[in-house]
């Protein structure tokens, strides 16, 4: 018992100070943006759907520098292979993202005009952390 009493008086004020730091909370914004890319694909075989998914993906990348996306990240990628509905195809690749970046309303003005992408939209996270003004 005696042994604990020391232990007990170091530890007690790191474990105060660690409970107020973590219940800060802080004003994180962010805005998510989602984009669709479709490929139409004549044969499969004379096509590596792989290879085209990554170039879209760096030239995704290479968007977001250009036209300086601040704090521009893929948080989420998928990408699906399938049939084309009106046969004037063999397959469709689908490729979609998620990304994130610091709040703009710039930024989606040139993702929509920009990117290339059928389908863009976009939504803010984080407000629920901030004060209202």
């Amino acid at each position: 018992m005696k042994a604990l009493l020391p232990l007990l008086l170091i530890t007690a004020p790191t474990l105060v100070f660690a409970t107020d730091s973590t219940t800060e909370e802080t004003c994180k914004i962010r805005d998510i943006a989602s984009l669709s890319y479709m490929e139409n694909i004549k044969s499969l075989e004379d096509v590596d759907v792989g290879t085209l998914y990554k170039e879209k993906t760096e030239q995704l990348l290479a968007f977001a520098k250009t036209h300086k996306l601040e704090d521009f990240k893929i948080v989420n990628q998928d990408a699906s292979v399938s049939a084309n509905c009106c046969g004037n195809y063999g397959s469709q690749l689908n490729m979609n993202y998620s990304v994130s970046y610091k709040p703009s309303y710039k930024a989606f003005t040139a993702l929509h005009k920009h990117s290339g992408s059928g389908i863009v939209s976009t939504y803010r996270v984080g407000l629920e952390s901030c004060e209202n003004d």
